[in-house]
């Protein structure tokens, strides 16, 4: 089943091709504006690598990665639902939840591949446009692959098991999207919430986050908020967790 899962993401072209573009293209963009600023005016616009720029493309990978991630667990979330497919796959006496199961790896060896091209491409235009500026370190490097990998991974769970709680691939999206771009920044703001703000995802992963400066919705506010790494590890476990035990027990009890 996580084989089937893989290749019917694989054949969809045109999620396909979105993916590509929210992650490699978007920071290959990223990169490629930035040295044709330097290049035009070098007085006022240093090369677009280097260590200190290498945050900006994990950033931009982090942020778009993570609406490709909402769009990506949407879609597999509610693709049996929305193709009508699923009363045909219970006859067979499978699991509803093996069938739930099975989406989160084949889903993430879709996913995990994209992220890594678009951060090899992102650490490549980082040394070739560094110019006289310091390059990062083996370390640093594999530090926030390693976080990038983790954020999104973690959206496109949480992503899919939201989806498969609401149940259409349109709302979902919408839902997520929202939540992300508009309400996060905006909790992250309202400090009379005070340690409530530590349950967003945002707030959790700019505390793991490897690089110094703000990572992700919210920004520098969720940079301002104290959590504890335990907290983080908590909360981050949390985002997994209970939206996948959400959406396989609606994927349990809804009518076929």
């Amino acid at each position: 089943m996580v084989t089937a899962e893989l290749l019917r993401l694989r054949k969809n072209r045109a999620l396909f091709i979105w993916m590509v573009l929210m992650t490699t293209g978007a920071v290959a963009a990223l990169y490629l504006i930035g040295q044709g600023f330097h290049l035009n005016d070098s007085v006022h616009n240093g090369p677009a690598g280097g260590a200190d720029n290498l945050r900006h493309g994990i950033v931009v990978i982090s942020f778009v990665g993570s609406v490709a991630a909402a769009i990506l667990g949407s879609t597999v979330g509610t693709s049996d639902l929305s193709s009508g497919v699923l009363r045909d796959l219970i006859v067979t006496g499978r699991s509803r939840v093996g069938l739930f199961a099975a989406r989160v790896p084949g889903m993430l060896l879709f996913w995990v591949p994209l992220v890594v091209i678009a951060y090899v491409v992102a650490v490549g235009f980082d040394f070739a446009f560094a110019g006289n500026l310091p390059t990062p370190g083996a370390t640093a490097i594999v530090k926030d692959g390693l976080w990038v990998l983790l954020v999104t991974a973690i959206a496109a769970v949480a992503s899919m098991g939201i989806a498969s709680l609401i149940g259409s691939r349109g709302i979902s999206i919408g839902v997520l999207l929202g939540w992300q771009l508009a309400v996060t920044p905006l909790v992250l703001n309202i400090s009379a919430l005070g340690v409530t703000r530590e349950l967003l995802l945002s707030a959790a992963t700019t505390r793991v986050q490897p690089f110094t400066g703000p990572g992700g919705a919210g920004g520098d506010a969720a940079s301002a908020l104290h959590v504890s790494l335990a907290s983080a590890i908590a909360v981050l476990a949390g985002w997994v967790i209970v939206p996948l035990v959400a959406g396989g027990w609606r994927t349990a009890t809804r009518d076929a």
